[in-house]
């Protein structure tokens, strides 16, 4: 019944992706599904984009070692980074009309070379995260299925390959969507049913309170004993609200987050979308996080913890259910997989080989236009041969050129053929290297968090900054990250908590713009296209509108109370009465 569901979900979504992707005629459908995605999908791609076998497998895991309420409380810091990063970032680039984030830093500071910095980043980083998200597939099937992995991980590669091949943005946006209520019906009824079973919610608290096993694991600090791996309760907070930063700033300005914006109707169809996967993964990390604790009831035994979730759909949901939640498990690494594929296909066709090439980089809507309509465009950063490493370091780019009806075609052909390459690139590497689905993970993510966070926001605040300072800032934090992260996990080097290689990364990147600006002009034309960025589409002024966000703040508010409620009633008064 498993396999039957898994490879029925997987034929579904090859359908949807190839029906989908009849209505694909141009570049803008293909990378940003028309700018004309609603609320509820752009809202289910970035949850869906979030949420992957990271989630549902290594920090379900993590929960289930006896880390739940810590697990939590970095959640409630990532969370947060949906507001910010629409408010700070998402919107002005969206306004931007780029096709890709690494566009519109090129476009920024007038920089191909810049450009095709960030974009190369892109394919590096998230071609790592998405190696994790694979390695997570492969687990989950291969939990239910008796294949050989080879077998597994060319059908979980297919699976995610054709669909964006066919539909791109838009058949990821689709199956996004249907992929977040699948899996988010099997997080809360799973869960649901698991914490039932136990009990309640209040028995189960008290259960998991007096758990031998795992002591101390329901507690605000985690596992105490000899299978502790955080270290003392105060360096579990430290953790918590450290990577809780760090995630906060990869969900706000990361390109599988950030990205989404950029196919938003309109800039209030953003901001809702932000507020509703505030509020979604609020709710569903409740029930990851104490689900994935409570299942030690059932088994405090499970080797390796990240198929905890797997386990129980096996052995303590009823039938259906226990499908439910393992094809909401593959959803959410099928999702995260997609997305990640076809932004890592998108950068390379559109922001790394143009520059390698020679070839002109531009979106007509930011082409020079008539005297009658300028206040409406922003001028566009465009790459040729003789733009070279200067323009990378600020010179100005050349301002002529665009894009045909031939090269519009041809450039949707080198996008899929190009996200074809670099997936087969993926394979490979997914088969070759040891499965370190959190590991690697984390890794990937926080490169984006120490390279591109400060850059991102800078580029909206500052009219100072040059190509030179954003070009040298991403790469001291890439480079920083990258090393002391490798030397932790592979050479035993051990950081104090405060200096973990994500913060370090973090200032490297502050320090690299700061020293990389000194003896460098910011681009007029960059500085220009920012002016043009300010200012508020005239399709956002709508009074009615506004009242609709409005509205749309205050229920997300709601919830965020509910579930501050329901930690009280729930968990801290049964938890309180069990140590009474």
């Amino acid at each position: 019944m498993f396999a039957v569901a898994i490879f029925g979900s997987f034929l579904l979504y090859l359908v949807i992706g190839a029906v989908v992707g009849r209505r694909v005629k141009d570049k803008s459908d293909y990378y940003v599904a028309g700018r004309a995605a609603p609320t509820f999908l752009v809202a289910g791609t970035l949850v869906a984009s979030f949420l992957s076998t990271v989630s549902f497998m290594g920090e379900l895991g993590f929960s289930y070692d006896g880390y739940p309420v810590v697990m939590l409380l970095l959640t409630a810091f990532n969370i947060s980074g949906y507001v910010l990063g629409v408010m700070l970032f998402g919107r002005y680039l969206r306004r931007s009309s780029a096709l890709t984030v690494p566009e519109y830093f090129g476009k920024r500071f007038n920089s191909p070379g810049l450009q095709a910095l960030a974009g190369v980043m892109v394919v590096v980083g998230i071609g790592l995260y998405l190696v994790a998200v694979t390695q997570g597939l492969v687990l989950v099937v291969g939990q239910l299925v008796d294949i050989p992995s080879w077998a597994i991980l060319l059908i979980v590669w297919a699976s995610y390959t054709i669909f964006p091949f066919l539909s791109g943005s838009q058949g990821v946006l689709v199956n996004d969507t249907i992929m977040f209520v699948v899996f988010s019906v099997a997080a809360i009824l799973g869960m649901g049913w698991i914490i039932g079973a136990s009990g309640g919610p209040v028995t189960a608290m008290q259960k998991m309170a007096a758990l031998t096993s795992k002591p101390d694991g329901i507690s605000w600090h985690g596992l105490t004993g000899p299978d502790n791996y955080i270290g003392t309760p105060t360096q579990a907070v430290i953790y918590a609200v450290t990577f809780g930063i760090v995630w906060c700033t990869v969900v706000a300005v990361s390109p599988w987050q950030s990205s989404r914006f950029l196919m938003a109707k309109n800039e209030h169809v953003a901001i809702r979308s932000a507020l509703f996967a505030t509020a979604a993964l609020a709710v569903t990390y409740l029930f990851l996080t104490f689900g994935g604790f409570s299942i030690n009831l059932f088994n405090d035994g499970i080797d390796p913890s990240e198929i905890a979730f797997i386990w129980a759909g096996q052995n303590v949901l009823p039938s259906l259910l226990g499908v439910i939640a393992v094809t909401g498990i593959v959803a959410a690494g099928l999702s995260s997989a997609a997305s990640f594929l076809s932004l890592i296909g998108f950068s390379a066709a559109n922001d790394v080989m143009p520059y390698l090439t020679g070839r002109r980089v531009r979106t007509p809507e930011f082409a020079a236009s008539s005297a009658g309509s300028q206040r409406n465009t922003v001028p566009a950063a465009s790459s040729g041969a003789n733009t070279g490493i200067a323009t990378a370091l600020g010179e100005p780019a050349d301002e002529t050129g665009g894009d045909s009806a031939d090269d519009d075609r041809r450039g949707l052909q080198i996008a899929r053929w190009t996200m074809v390459v670099a997936g087969l690139v993926v394979l490979v590497v997914t088969w070759a290297a040891p499965p370190a689905v959190l590991t690697i993970g984390y890794f990937a993510a926080t490169l984006f968090a120490a390279s591109w966070g400060p850059i991102a926001f800078w580029s909206v605040r500052s009219t100072r900054l040059s190509a030179r300072a954003a070009a040298v800032g991403m790469i001291a934090g890439f480079v920083v990250v990258a090393i002391f992260e490798s030397l932790s996990e592979f050479a035993g080097l051990e950081l104090p908590d405060l200096l973990n290689p994500t913060i370090l990364g973090f200032v490297a990147s502050i320090g690299g713009t700061l020293l990389g600006n000194i003896g460098t002009q910011p681009s007029k034309l960059g500085n220009q296209f920012r002016e043009r960025l300010m200012e508020v589409p005239a399709e956002d002024r709508d009074p009615k509108r506004y009242r609709r966000t409005r509205a749309w703040v205050i229920g997300t508010v709601v919830v965020l109370f509910l579930c501050g409620l329901t930690m009280l009633l729930l968990y801290a008064i049964p938890y309180a009465s069990t140590l009474a």
